[in-house]
């Protein structure tokens, strides 16, 4: 695969490291060799490198190497993005373009891959087995990885991206998959796949087999099941024919005995009509001792409901009457409430006078101490203004030139005449202050003790509101009390109505309750009379004993009718049991041979699943891989020894030893120290020792890709591989690259280092920075 020309638009990259919307590279036009993106950290180069292959994933940003990973919304910007890279692989140009598109809250992608034909022109690539680049990714991804290998083939040994997973850190299942497309052996998972559905289609039909034996199995039991029934059935027949036997001999006694009772019936038809008087008669007395209990209940229930409201009332008139010496006081205290309001409203408006004149003289004080304060301020400015001006104009006859004829020229000498001219007139503007604050001062003194004079007026004021205020309340409180009179009389009548009627309730309850009682004494003796003729009649009467004859005659019948009905269900019941095992005991003769088809299919199971095993990735691929393993470690090894000298040698071992001496699949990568004569893993190494087997390990796995299974990679990729690297394997580093490419015959790498030496010896320079807008 070798990129030919890249177009991104709308990427954050893009913007961010070089403000621009879209950047075009044309790449056919560079010389073969190493290729060096170079810029500051943020210009973009990452970008570019990230996507100068067709898969549609940018590998230093995706969390692993894979399209699930990865999403390119989170890496454009704007409502709209393209990458457009150009690329040939194996004599044919192709062309992998990725629109974006994102109006609103979601977004579409399409995938699109075409090659240019003989004729110049673009169209959709095809796979031999109908697959079409329609613009889904997983149509997209097909076609890319039936043309240029799998994606992690692809970024494990030609694309060394940032982030990249170490290869010490693959475990052995991956590491299989790996080495089984590098060595071209994915058919035979592809056979092993198959074997292993054919596998699984025949153990379908073998469940259906087992289900069908398991369903055999059920009826052997279910037959089984049916003979003791049918046994039982039997038994049970012959049980209800005996019950049916002692049924019908039962039912001969009774019609026998009935017919005895009905010839005395005819003795006793006069005491059967008494008897039927008599069940009259009593249930009227029933009926009427029932009523006469309702009324009385009712009766009674209406007397308490009286006497509850009754009681209420008195309660209400005794609570009025217990007022009545306040109420009849209340007028003089509600006269004295309005007298006493009168007398501290007089005082009130006076004293609110009072503390409107305190007021305004309190308002006079403050500006008073206010210009006072500024007096003050004034005068000690002015005064220290004024002593400085006549100490300099005390120097006018001080100095030497007084009465010569430089006097006029000296300026200290003018300097003191204009501060003797100031001075005067400074000494009459501080008189003037010392004047004015004297004249406030008096004011203010005058004016003392108004502070204290208007903080009492407030506390009188506050007693004569509180005071008329509790007044006022009294005064309500005694008009309430006195509106309250005419209640006292209507209260005296209502009180004596209500106590009369209560005696009046009392008294009928009490005569009521006695004519009730009464009442249910005579109804009580007459049932007593009623109950004891009864028993002296029932001794002869025998209307009960035929009637309780009949009962068990009928009873009797529907006994037998029903055992009749079990006896018929029973004989029908062994018919059918008899016929299901019948049918179950011919089904039954299948089983031997239903047995024998599943025998033979689970042995065809198990050689399609033994095929499967050793197609798989612990059969053939497994050995496989272990003769690979020496060849892959050569090429690592000679490698190692071109670019870094005798140092470290390489073991790569895919079998590891169990505590019990077993072999089992595994993979290590350890690391020969020829100068501590030593051996360790990688994982243990240094950081910069890391990145040097590792890259090692990447490279020699490209060298045999491209050496053994002739995958036409041409162009290989690393991004900043050299970052913990000392100066003297930086260089080495770079003799290590292209050892590589003329080792596995490619043409370029593109590389990213922030090292200018290997950026120096790079065949061509791409410089991001100076794309930028």
């Amino acid at each position: 695969m070798r990129p030919l020309k890249l177009t991104l638009e709308g990427f954050v990259g893009v913007r961010d490291g070089m403000k621009r919307e879209s950047v075009t590279l044309d790449l056919e036009s560079l010389p073969d060799g190493l290729i060096a993106l170079t810029g500051p950290n943020g210009a973009g180069k990452t970008t570019i490198m990230d996507n100068l292959h067709p898969y549609p994933i940018m590998p230093s940003r995706a969390s692993k190497l894979s399209v699930d990973a990865f999403s390119y919304w989170d890496h454009i910007c704007g409502t709209n993005a393209l990458k457009e890279l150009e690329w040939e692989h194996d004599g044919i140009r192709y062309r992998s373009s990725f629109t974006f598109r994102k109006p609103g809250k979601t977004g579409k992608a399409e995938y699109y891959l075409a090659y240019r034909g003989v004729d110049g022109t673009w169209r959709p690539v095809s796979l031999p087995d109908g697959t079409v680049s329609d613009g889904k990714a997983e149509s997209y991804n097909r076609c890319v990885e039936e043309i240029n290998g799998s994606l992690e083939t692809f970024f494990t040994s030609v694309f060394s991206a940032q982030n990249r997973r170490p290869l010490a850190s693959y475990g052995a299942g991956e590491i299989k998959m790996l080495l089984a497309e590098l060595l071209g052996i994915e058919h035979l998972k592809a056979v092993s796949a198959k074997a292993g559905e054919v596998a699984k289609v025949l153990g379908k039909s073998l469940d259906a087999i087992q289900s069908e034996l398991n369903a055999l199995a059920g009826n052997r039991q279910r037959k089984a099941d049916v003979e003791q029934s049918v046994v039982a059935q039997g038994n049970a027949l012959r049980g209800a024919r005996e019950q049916r036997d002692a049924a019908l001999e039962q039912a001969s006694k009774l019609t026998q005995e009935r017919a005895t009772l009905a010839a005395k019936q005819g003795e006793s038809a006069t005491a059967e009509a008494r008897l039927r008087e008599l069940g009259m008669r009593r249930d009227e007395l029933v009926r009427a001792m029932k009523s006469a209990a309702d009324d009385e209940q009712a009766a009674a229930a209406r007397s308490q409901q009286r006497v509850v409201v009754l009681s209420r009332t008195t309660t209400t008139h005794q609570a009025t009457l217990a007022r009545r010496d306040a109420i009849m006081s209340a007028a003089a205290k509600r006269e004295e409430a309005e007298l006493a309001i009168a007398r501290e409203d007089a005082k009130f408006a006076p004293l609110q006078r009072d503390i409107a004149d305190l007021e305004i003289k309190r308002a006079t004080l403050s500006t008073l101490e206010t210009s006072i304060s500024g007096l003050m301020s004034a005068g000690t400015t002015k005064a220290a203004h004024f002593e400085t001006l006549r100490k300099q104009a005390a120097v006018v006859d001080q100095v030497p030139c007084v009465g010569h004829s430089m006097h006029a020229q000296c300026p200290l000498l003018t300097q003191a005449l204009q501060a003797k001219a100031q001075a005067e007139v400074q000494r009459v503007s501080v008189a003037d202050l010392r004047a004015q604050y004297r004249e406030k001062k008096a004011q203010a003194e005058a004016l003392a003790l108004v502070p204290a004079e208007l903080a009492a007026k407030r506390v009188e004021m506050l007693a004569i509101t509180d005071a008329a205020a509790q007044l006022r309340r009294a005064l309500q409180a005694a008009t309430e009390l006195a509106a309250s009179k005419p209640l006292l009389d209507a209260a005296i009548s209502g009180l004596e109505a209500a106590q009369a009627e209560l005696r009046s309730i009392a008294e009928e309850s009490a005569a009521r309750s006695a004519k009730y009682e009464a009442e249910r004494a005579r109804m009580t003796a007459d049932l007593a009379r009623i109950t004891e003729e009864v028993g002296r009649l029932a001794a002869v009467d025998v209307t009960g004993a035929i009637a309780k004859l009949d009962r068990d005659i009928a009873s009797n019948r529907e006994a037998i009718a029903a055992l009749d009905g079990r006896i018929e269900q029973s004989i029908r019941s062994q018919s059918v049991l008899q016929a299901e095992a019948e049918a179950l005991a011919v089904e039954l003769e299948k089983f031997s041979a239903t047995q024998s088809r599943a025998d033979r299919l689970s042995d065809e199971i198990a050689r399609w699943k033994l095929l499967a095993k050793g197609l798989g990735n612990d059969g053939v691929i497994a050995l496989t891989i272990d003769d690979a393993g020496p060849a892959l470690t050569h090429t690592v090894n000679e490698l190692l020894l071109a670019c870094y000298g005798m140092c470290f040698t390489v073991e790569i071992r895919t079998q590891r030893t169990l505590a019990s001496g077993e072999l089992r699949e595994g993979f290590e990568i350890l690391v020969h120290d020829a100068e501590s004569d030593s051996s360790k893993s990688v994982s243990v190494m240094s950081g910069g020792q890391k990145v040097w087997i590792n890259e090692c390990l990447t490279r020699g796995i490209a060298l045999y890709l491209a050496q053994n299974t002739g995958q036409p990679y041409q162009t290989l990729f690393s991004d900043e591989s050299d970052g913990p690297l000392d100066p003297e394997r930086k260089v080495q580093f770079m003799r290590m690259k292209r050892e590589v490419l003329r080792q596995g015959g490619y043409q370029r790498e593109f590389f990213i280092s922030q090292t200018p030496d290997l950026v120096a010896e790079a065949d061509a320079v791409i410089d991001v920075q100076a794309l930028a807008a």
